[in-house]
């Protein structure tokens, strides 16, 4: 069985560049008209479409994505998907994006879930939308492949139009929930047919919290040809431009948002300088969709940033911390070809995929225990764990790293054979099982409705 795919996720895959007048093309090229977004959902989806019949696809995928910024409502790429978005009115987008802020800042805490009421019937708006835009592709594909946390309701919208398989990304972990609200969030994902989530720990605790659905565990994938290490040339350039100069480089890197928690890789950092005058701490990361004027987060990525910097200047720290805002494809392959140790300092993360990368260039990795690759990390042999928040941890294993170049050199190489674990040719086989029971378990239920099911357009 081959499967036709139509994929959904909040963020778009794609941000236009150069001139308007150069995006007129019937077909837009990659680093031409468009630029991949940022993220780790959008990198993993775009190595889904191109592994293709390894992961049992044929066709070309439709991607269906809110819109914003410069993109028109439908673009074809020459990756093998067409993309089309869809629009909120401004009121209903930013109720909604406060919404979904909160249900991101509960599930990496944990905090427990403290939404705004008021705020509720924008993400019911933004999940009808999604669902409304969705339908109009039931007839011509096979499965609707939906991503993330924001998505949620949208299985129970969809109901016996189509097989739905739900992607989740962020942690799995219902402590301090109410009751009523761990319900509600248990009710929407068995609204799909079936979810994958990202680690085995992460399937143990939806579990536990008393699904009654069908769940896949899959870890997060990348293409490995994508992350060819840079050129000599390209990885002097970069040190040129940050004024890295010649002393050990710490790296991370997560677009500005708090929940990645930059501000623990600086005090950690501040120790860490004590012992090595020379160490520049280099953050790499921007706004994405979900923190940028032009997508859903207002302020939140520059606020956070002048925070971070606030931090620098009270630890003195000056040029020794280099903010090098977002990197293009090349210049962050240079900057992990660069770095003497990467560190991951987000207490919880769902999986964080640029560990993985960071692993794939033989960089040794400090990862809080919190994070759901430290699944994948033996303590001391492919990296180093570390308990979540404790930035005299961080401060301890990257020094450790900085002043035992033989030992971190081992740790980084043990890192890029785990790396193997990570990439989609792994993974592909896995998901194309995924996604074929899904539509045959479908397609056995007694009522098939599936290509009766008249919807109009949006």
């Amino acid at each position: 069985m081959r499967i036709r795919l139509c994929l959904n996720t909040q963020t778009p895959p794609i941000r236009p560049v150069g001139d308007a007048a150069d995006r007129n093309r019937a077909v837009w090229r990659l680093h031409e008209e468009y630029e991949p977004n940022l993220g780790g959902v959008v990198p993993m989806m775009r190595a889904l479409i191109h592994s293709g019949p390894a992961a049992g696809l044929t066709g070309e995928t439709t991607w269906v994505a809110l819109g914003g910024g410069e993109l028109p409502p439908m673009v074809r790429t020459n990756e093998g998907y067409t993309l089309e978005t869809f629009q909120l009115p401004d009121d209903t987008r930013v109720r909604y994006a406060r919404f979904k802020e909160a249900i991101w800042r509960s599930f990496h805490g944990p905090r427990g879930f403290r939404p705004s009421l008021a705020d509720y019937p924008g993400f019911v708006h933004y999940s009808s939308r999604a669902a409304l835009a969705l339908l109009p592709h039931v007839a011509d594909h096979d499965l609707l492949y939906v991503n993330d946390f924001q998505q949620v309701l949208v299985g129970g919208l969809i109901g016996s139009a189509a097989p739905a398989l739900l992607r989740w990304h962020i942690p799995l972990d219902f402590r301090g929930y109410p009751e009523p609200v761990r319900r509600f969030f248990l009710k929407a994902m068995e609204g799909f047919d079936g979810i994958v989530v990202s680690t085995r720990a992460g399937l143990e605790d939806l579990i536990q919290a008393g699904f009654q659905g069908r769940a896949f565990q899959v870890y997060p994938y990348f293409d490995p040809r994508e992350q060819r290490a840079a050129s000599a040339a390209a990885r002097s350039r970069v040190q040129e431009r940050l004024k890295l100069g010649e002393g050990p480089v710490v790296l991370a890197v997560g677009r500005m948002d708090p929940v990645k928690r930059q501000d623990l890789a600086i005090d950690a950092f501040a120790r860490v300088a004590r012992r090595f005058p020379r160490a520049k701490l280099v953050l790499v990361g921007g706004e994405s969709f979900s923190t940028s004027s032009s997508g859903l987060g207002g302020r939140k990525a520059s606020s956070w940033r002048a925070k971070l910097e606030a931090r620098v200047r009270a630890h003195r720290l000056g040029s020794r911390v280099v903010f090098a805002g977002a990197l293009s494809d090349e210049e962050l392959r240079a900057t992990y070809g660069l770095a003497d140790a990467f560190v991951h300092p987000a207490p919880w993360e769902g999986f964080g995929l640029v560990i993985v990368e960071a692993w794939t260039h033989g960089v040794p990795v400090v990862v809080s225990r919190g994070a759901g690759a430290a699944e994948l990390v033996d303590d001391g042999v492919n990296g180093y764990l570390t308990r979540p928040g404790s930035t005299a941890d961080i401060a301890q294993k990257l020094t450790r790293l900085l002043d035992r170049a033989p030992e971190a050199e081992r740790i980084g190489a043990n890192g890029a054979i785990t790396a193997r674990r990570c990439h989609v040719d792994r993974a592909a086989p896995r998901l194309k099982e995924i996604f074929q029971r899904t539509v045959e378990l479908y397609e056995r239920r007694p009522v098939r409705r599936r290509r009766k099911f008249g919807v109009p357009g949006p």
